[in-house]
């Protein structure tokens, strides 16, 4: 018998990053980060935010409220003041500042719904503003007067004045127009009504609006916006063969900027636009950072001429440009390692130029641009004709309410951003998110040292096994490098990796692994079918590791067969071997029993996996062959940084799968050859109770340039998946086998749960499939007998090619559960023998696609085309 390797310890891997380096300050009463985060002139930002939003309410003792002066009306400044007060409010649980940012809306608000100050018939879109400030008093006071006057609202957007292509003019007196700073005064409010009321209609507007404006007024030479856009090429400030205005003036680029992040907040991740919308605002905030000034991490007033006489550095734009990107990091719209640099030297620049403490105590923000606008003339009679003279010739004032909002919300962006200790999660929509994710995997590097194992006492054809435990305690033991498998024959029992040890196994070399169970005990930790337990050793198994890999062009081979490992599920024979232990692990998790008290072994047939890297960081497996597995064939779990590359799998027994990234994150699997006994290669992330006791999805997936063969499945998502699975993204693979089942497939049901989301093939080349070229199945099994609802959604195939299938779509869903946002675009799917089976489903949007029938048909009108002539 093959002696097994002892299962060797490890420390538990060390957390990843740094946290920023805390600065004594004084606390702030409801902030519960406030000690772990960075002060700023003897300040965090929350801090700040609180003494400018406490100052700005002593200074208008209460102006801003209806009938309080001559001067006090409905407007987009008190609107936008309110909004940052209701949120600071939520942050510090001040049910002052919350009953004060709540007076100014609604004491606008007659019991008849009507609002005072406010003229429909205008139809000037700035005025729409201060409804969401208003929607935030809905939520917590449905009155009827709230509700009448916010309809109102949404009717004049319903009634708003259009171009041809149905961008909402500014206002009437600016007929044709579209400005940035329109985009910010009505598309938040939409979207946020369209959730609050479930009008998907809003969303469609909304997306339609950011995207109008992003096709009219971007520069790609500058990467920035242009202030205005009049479609007439009518007004005197407008070019009259592009209908541009002549400059770049950074607040209404800030106003846009703020309308996108806080409209993505809204809008589900069903949206046909989302990934569009999200490439604008990279686009923004990439113009954003490159005109950042290099001397005080500010931005200038006309925002491409920094270093022009006249120009001044400026603080509401500024305010904004920062909110917007500290959001959206925040939110994981964009990567944090890439912008938080600009992100805090910006803020370290607006509190270190523009703010200021008087001798009364209260905190001013200086330099904001008064005003700017396009058409007519100011309150001085100069035209607003959009030159750089007309930009810097506005005044200049303290705290008006245009950067006074920003600020506050910028801080508490700031807040959230510096305290935390690692990166959101990624907030994926399309494909412009992909780059971001490969950007953080990075195969393990490992010191050029070799440590063969015929120097620890291998030789060709005996046990190996004591050889290779050693070389791997002695390669980590030094700092890591490689242990050699040379050319030849190597049996050996199951391989416990340790930390910094590459597993190199030559062309030439195999390593044939036991099929003597015995060897695989002791039983270690593991995860079975998305359940934790103990139980047989997998062939090459790590635990807590750090920097681990398997490589070369050597074979490893299980020796599975159907006359040992196979045949615990031969299912042909009914109950199967494996069948008495499998239930009975199952139920030990339904009921709760700890994992400790979970073990298998001996006589239970729970036939373990082939490689099995747990709780691991940075693990590569590249290059090598493997053959005859037990069971699932590569199987990271909890782990983060995995690369499988140029790998071969071959392998066709039952529950062969290529390849189960399970409650793991980023990973890359690519230029690959998967021909197995079932799925190609299936995502999972627990199962049942197990799965969401341990909440850990499976995300960020990418896989590339791989070829699928047989199986049941290209690519799977299920059937353990109660712990969630989303991100995943497939290209340039092809798919073909008459022993393909299907190229992709989602599986669970109302015991599994789950939710899977944000899922995107390209340029993918399908053969023939048995079933269908995209299957979601949610009456897989127990189907909707269960109390946990399964999700499916935001899943796009663009350039999909397939030769011949019984149907494209096979989906079925049950009530209460969600299929949604299924996106077809530039697809041919030919040689379609059938109906499609769809039951249950939402949104499913088809753009420039092809099905041809594989027997073609005529209408029962159709007539032959005429003779030529």
């Amino acid at each position: 018998m093959i002696r097994p390797l002892h299962l060797l310890s490890a420390a538990a891997l060390a957390s990843l990053g740094a946290a920023l380096a805390a600065v004594a300050a004084p606390a702030v009463p409801a902030s519960p980060a406030a000690d772990s985060v960075p002060t700023f002139a003897g300040a965090t930002p929350l801090e700040w935010s609180m003494r400018l939003a406490r100052s700005e309410l002593d200074r208008q003792a209460g102006a801003l409220e209806a009938g309080v002066t001559p001067k006090s009306r409905w407007d987009y400044t008190s609107g936008l003041f309110a909004f940052s007060l209701q949120q600071l409010a939520a942050r510090t649980n001040d049910p002052a500042l919350l009953a004060a940012g709540d007076r100014i809306v609604t004491s606008f608000v007659a019991p008849d719904g009507s609002i005072a100050t406010y003229n429909f018939d205008d139809f000037n879109i700035d005025m729409v503003t201060p409804g969401r400030a208003l929607l935030e008093v809905y939520a917590r006071q449905p009155e009827e007067r709230f509700r009448t006057a916010l309809a109102t609202l949404r009717r004049q957007l319903t009634e708003q004045p259009r171009t041809s292509e149905g961008g909402f003019w500014h206002k009437l007196r600016y007929p044709q127009q579209m400005w940035l700073d329109g985009l910010y005064m009505g598309s938040p409010f939409l979207a946020a009504y369209g959730k609050a009321f479930a009008e998907p209609a809003g969303f469609d507007e909304v997306a339609h609006q950011l995207i109008l404006v992003d096709r009219h007024t971007y520069d790609p030479a500058t990467g920035l916006y242009y202030h205005a856009w009049d479609e007439a090429r009518q007004q005197p400030w407008a070019d009259k063969s592009t209908g541009l205005s002549p400059n770049f003036w950074s607040r209404s680029i800030g106003w846009y900027a703020m309308a996108i992040v806080d409209v993505l907040d809204s809008l589900p991740p069903t949206q046909h636009e989302i990934e569009e919308i999200n490439a604008v605002l990279r686009r923004v905030a990439d113009g954003i950072v490159r005109w950042q000034d290099p001397a005080s991490g500010v931005w200038w007033q006309v925002t491409d001429q920094g270093g022009r006489e006249g120009n001044y550095l400026e603080s509401t734009a500024s305010s904004m440009f920062i909110y917007t990107m500290a959001k959206a990091i925040n939110r994981g719209y964009l990567p944090r390692e890439k912008y938080l640099p600009a992100v805090r030297r910006g803020y370290e620049g607006l509190i270190r130029e523009f703010l200021r403490t008087g001798a009364d105590g209260r905190t001013s923000l200086t330099r904001c641009c008064s005003v700017a606008g396009l058409g007519y003339t100011n309150a001085a009679g100069r035209v607003r004709d959009g030159s750089f003279e007309y930009y810097i010739s506005e005044p200049i004032i303290d705290n008006d309410l245009k950067g006074v909002g920003p600020f506050i919300l910028a801080g508490l962006e700031m807040q959230q951003l510096l305290s935390a200790k690692t990166a959101a999660p990624a907030v994926v929509r399309g494909w412009g998110d992909l780059p971001s994710i490969l950007a953080r995997i990075r195969a393990p590097e490992f010191p050029a040292r070799d440590f063969p194992i015929t120097a620890f006492g291998a030789t060709p054809g005996a046990d190996a096994s004591a050889a290779l435990r050693a070389a791997i305690a002695a390669c980590s033991a030094a700092g890591g490098g490689r242990v050699v498998v040379p050319a030849g024959e190597w049996p050996t029992g199951p391989i416990h990796l340790l930390s910094r040890v590459n597993l190199h196994v030559a062309r030439g070399a195999t390593l044939r692994f036991s099929t003597d169970p015995a060897a695989y005990l002791p039983a270690v930790f593991t995860r079975w079918e998305g359940v934790e337990c103990y139980n047989y050793s997998p062939l090459i198994y790590a635990f807590e590791q750090t920097d681990i890999a398997i490589t070369g062009e050597g074979t490893l081979d299980g020796g599975a067969s159907s006359e040992n490992w196979w045949a615990w599920n031969d299912k042909s024979k009914k109950p199967t071997r494996q069948v008495a232990a499998r239930n009975r692990l199952f139920d030990l998790a339904e009921r709760g029993m700890p994992v400790t008290e979970r073990r298998f072994g001996d006589g239970d047939f729970l036939r373990p996996n082939f490689i099995q890297p747990y709780r691991c960081t940075n693990v590569l497996i590249e290059g090598v062959t493997i053959l005859r597995s037990p069971m699932w064939i590569i199987h990271p779990v909890l782990c983060t940084n995995v690369t499988v590359r140029g790998v071969t799998v071959s392998s066709h027994g039952s529950n062969n799968d290529g390849c189960n990234p399970e409650s793991s994150r980023d990973v890359l699997i690519e230029d690959s050859l998967f021909d197995t006994g079932d799925d190609c290669i299936a995502i999972k992330s627990g199962r049942n109770n197990d799965g969401r006791r341990l909440a850990s999805p499976s995300e960020n997936i990418v896989v590339r340039r791989c070829v699928m063969k047989d199986g049941h499945g290209g690519v799977v998502l299920g059937s353990e998946c109660s712990g969630d699975i989303r991100n995943v993204f497939v290209e340039d693979c092809t798919m073909d086998s008459p022993n393909l089942d299907r190229a992709l497939r989602f599986k669970t049901n109302a015991v599994r749960g789950g939710t899977l989301e944000n899922v995107f093939l390209r340029r993918v080349e399908i053969g023939r499939v048995a079933e269908a070229v995209l299957t979601i199945d949610l009456l897989y099994e127990e189907g909707a007998q269960g109390a946990f609802r399964p999700t499916v959604r935001n899943v796009h195939l663009q350039d999909v090619r397939s030769a011949s299938s019984p149907r494209v779509l096979w989906v079925a869903g049950f009530p209460g559960a969600t299929i949604d946002g299924l996106r077809f675009r530039d697809c041919t799917f030919r040689g379609v023998e059938t109906a499609e089976v769809l039951s249950g489903v939402g949104d499913i949007v088809f753009h420039n696609v092809t099905i041809e029938p594989a027997a073609k048909s005529k209408a029962l009108n159709s007539v032959p085309a005429p003779p030529a002539k």
